[in-house]
């Protein structure tokens, strides 16, 4: 069944093109690339800036998996090319594979010069990349790894002694595990990419979703982060209603608590309605993998089993929906569409990256928080592969690139970025001066 797009109630003033099936209100990321190869004139092969391309023969041998390519067919791929790519060597295997030239414009606002600041930061950490240390990247599995162990054994105490005291450890673990597993997303298919399905979120969409939009088009029209929520949570600037200024900062914590589970059921409606199956897969049976144990391990009937597995779902699903709603991304200060953005589009995307990002002052430093608390933010969207633990080797030339560019990355603490996305949610005034301006004048003030 072929969904209905909706009207148009917004236009982005990054001048894109309004998402296809964007305002549907049962939609999942499968639904969204159908929207977004009608968008993206790449004809029905791989685009690449302006170039078509036919990777029919490359999708078994690419070195990151199948998955990427099969579920990209038909799109743009020009922001997922250039960012998940540091070397230069896929650059140079493209021609094999050209085409023709696409024959309309791209529906982005970005653009990725030789002598742009995204692939200057790019050329300066190639030569970094041999001698990253292996050690954090076991660390980080090592965190990731104990955390998961730890979820299965509170559940497990949780249901013996029927303490819900055990059952809201278990639900904490579940969201640091998921926010952990976010780490090991951005790779090749790998077991520990499946963590963040322990807590309901499913990962198949959670990958797609965060991956093909939210770090390639972060806070425009074309971020499935910011519309999946609408119209509950509306992040974008914009003439809003008075139960979205005054009362969503009252039940958007109810609405982080059940935001998971909501999850479980928008894909059975999806399945009910749409006749659609592809999003079910074997992540759907790791998420009911802890409640399996809790019965099995826990000695109780299964009733009371489901019961501190519910409640350990619910605790998992308000921290983590917390910690990403407030992790980067949601200030009034920082750029969402619908502000005045940087006067020249396209312009460069690793501009627009530090436009709509902010980092976090008490994450710094910290391994373990870097990894459960979505830390070093900017540059995980510059180099969304390399493991979290090892950001921090890159942050010599990032700063040098920052000063050779006039720029600077914001940092702030985590109560104002906090307070900051409850007021973005209520906030309907547009900013009136482009970024670069707008950074400008809170500097004098």
């Amino acid at each position: 069944m072929a969904p209905k797009a909706q009207n148009i109630p917004l236009q982005s003033t990054l001048g894109m093109k309004y998402p296809t099936y964007r305002d549907l209100r049962l939609k999942n990321t499968d639904i969204w690339l159908e929207g977004k190869r009608i968008d993206d004139g790449a004809e029905g092969l791989w685009r690449i800036h302006d170039d078509l391309y036919d990777l029919n023969d490359f999708i078994d041998k690419h070195p990151g998996g199948a998955f990427w390519l099969k579920m990209t067919k038909g799109t743009d791929i020009t922001e997922a090319f250039e960012v998940h790519h540091i070397s230069d060597s896929p650059e140079k295997l493209l021609p094999k594979y050209w085409k023709r030239k696409a024959k309309t414009s791209r529906n982005s606002p970005f653009s990725f010069k030789d002598d742009g600041f995204y692939r200057t930061l790019k050329r300066k950490v190639r030569p970094l990349l041999k001698d990253l240390p292996k050690r954090d990247s076991r660390w980080s599995n090592f965190y990731s790894d104990i955390m998961a162990f730890g979820l299965f054994l509170f559940g497990v105490l949780a249901t013996r002694y029927i303490d819900f005291y055990f059952a809201t450890i278990c639900g904490i673990l579940m969201a640091l595990v998921t926010i952990a597993g976010h780490n090991y997303m951005h790779r090749k298919d790998n077991w520990r990419m499946y963590y963040p399905d322990l807590s309901l979120l499913q990962s198949r969409e959670f990958r797609m979703f965060h991956i093909f939009s939210h770090h390639l088009y972060t806070n425009t029209i074309a971020d499935l982060e910011i519309s999946l929520h609408e119209p509950i949570m509306e992040f974008l600037p914009k003439r809003k209603s008075f139960v979205h200024r005054y009362l969503s900062i009252i039940y958007a914590p109810f609405y982080w608590l059940t935001l998971n589970h909501i999850g479980v059921i928008k894909r059975i409606l999806i399945f009910l309605v749409l006749k659609r199956t592809s999003h079910f897969g074997f992540h759907d049976l790791v998420s009911f993998f802890p409640l399996l144990v809790m019965y099995v391990l826990g000695e109780q009937p299964f009733w009371i089993a489901f019961k501190m597995w519910f409640t350990a779902t619910l605790v998992a699903s308000l921290y983590f929906n917390l910690i990403g709603f407030t992790a980067a991304h949601h200030h009034p200060k920082i750029f969402h569409d619908g502000d005045k953005p940087r006067p020249e589009i396209p312009f460069d995307w690793g501009l627009g990256q530090l436009d709509a990002v902010m980092d976090r002052f008490e994450i710094d430093g910290s391994h373990f928080l870097i990894l459960t608390n979505f830390g070093n933010h900017a540059l995980h969207h510059f180099f969304p592969t390399l493991d979290h633990g090892q950001l921090k080797y890159l942050e010599p030339v990032f700063q040098e690139t920052l000063k050779e560019f006039n720029i600077e990355l914001r940092k702030t603490t985590i109560p104002t970025l906090m307070l900051g996305m409850f007021k973005q949610i209520t906030n309907a005034d547009p900013n009136s001066d482009p970024p670069e301006l707008y950074l400008k004048s809170q500097k004098r003030n």
